[in-house]
């Protein structure tokens, strides 16, 4: 095992703190790419050339003070488990969980930001925070791509703004991510309607680990597609607006639902709780198809101590890089389909009351 105990145990403080607005948002993420001036795009480089990238920019960001204080990763150093738990813990991209002899990874020790490099940009750094905190994100980040900033060369152009490997990035290179928790909009059958504007302010709906990745247990990342003529501010405004939107349908369908199908809802919502509490074994679709039930019950009181922070611990906890590297290694499917059901029944036990 590459990964020190201290970034497998660590406390994801972006899992666990009391956030705005956090009974439909999870977590706000903002994502900046960023390229070396006179090096081709990591996707068009020879190996030879993305291993010299690689060298150099390790070389650069060593001497920095920030990131010094940071865990450092290559990735072709580490297993396919650790290679997946860093990208459940959100400090990769899915891209880059196969990411090989050429990438690295930066992760600060809270586990609140990270610095990709040789994803489809030389750079990518990212910050996150729980809830609805877009500016406090920004601010981080603005932070580190400052630091990055004073030891690497950015490939910029004074029109066309920073240089990105994928055209939709060129400009501002940000890319802002809301993770919203919709299941009210889903039993209410409204979803469809609720995201069928984003396209036209330049937003998608993506899945649970982001771009290319399915939806689960009612989890959608709502992000910008498009940076190229828009100011980081326009951006912000722009998925702010239409986040709020969505969150205010979200719990007007919460309301509704349990108002006119109150019984069907809080016997699905007990359903949940008592498999749960009882399975000997779940996979993982199942496992968040149920915790995202449980969402629903905690704002309607039924669980006692259980939070949403809870609930945001043991959706990343039950995912099987987090399993694997929590136990045993070699462990088959079943047998951590076991421990899962475990892990769960034991945190819910404790969090009700």
């Amino acid at each position: 095992m590459t990964l020190p105990p201290d970034i497998i145990g660590a406390d994801a403080l972006w899992l666990e703190e009391p956030a705005p607005c956090n009974n439909v948002v999870v977590t706000t993420r903002v994502r900046l790419a960023r390229n070396v001036t006179g090096h081709p795009f990591t996707r068009h480089a020879s190996k030879s050339v993305a291993i010299e990238v690689l060298e150099a920019l390790l070389d650069s960001l060593e001497k920095s003070e920030i990131l010094g204080k940071y865990f450092k990763f290559p990735l072709g150093n580490i297993s396919s488990v650790e290679a997946s738990f860093l990208k459940e813990a959100r400090l990769i991209s899915k891209e880059m969980e196969h990411g090989g002899h050429a990438s690295a990874v930066f992760v600060r020790p809270d586990l609140k930001a990270s610095v990709m490099i040789n994803e489809e940009d030389h750079l990518r750094l990212q910050a996150l925070e729980p809830g609805l905190q877009t500016g406090k994100v920004h601010k981080l980040l603005d932070e580190l791509d400052q630091e990055v900033a004073s030891l690497v060369p950015y490939a910029y152009h004074p029109r066309l703004g920073f240089l990105t490997a994928c055209p939709t990035n060129v400009g501002s290179g940000l890319r802002v991510s809301v993770m919203m928790h919709l299941p009210g909009l889903s039993l209410d059958n409204r979803l469809d309607s609720a995201l069928k504007g984003l396209a036209n302010y330049g937003l998608t709906a993506r899945g649970f680990h982001g771009e290319n990745s399915e939806t689960t247990g009612d989890f959608h990342q709502i992000s910008n597609e498009v940076t190229m003529g828009k100011t980081a501010g326009e951006i912000e405004e722009e998925l702010g607006e239409m986040v709020s939107l969505i969150m205010e349908k979200e719990l007007e369908s919460r309301s509704m639902v349990m108002k006119s199908h109150d019984i069907t809802v809080r016997d699905s919502v007990w359903r949940s709780f008592g498999l749960l509490t009882h399975a000997r074994k779940i996979d993982t679709a199942e496992a968040m198809t149920h915790l995202s039930r449980l969402r629903l019950g905690i704002d309607e009181g039924y669980f006692g101590k259980l939070s949403h922070e809870c609930l945001n611990r043991l959706v990343v906890d039950v995912q099987p890089g987090h399993l694997l590297l929590s136990g045993e290694s070699g462990e088959d499917a079943q047998a951590r389909d076991v421990r899962r059901a475990t892990l769960i029944r034991n945190t819910l036990t404790q969090g009700v009351g």
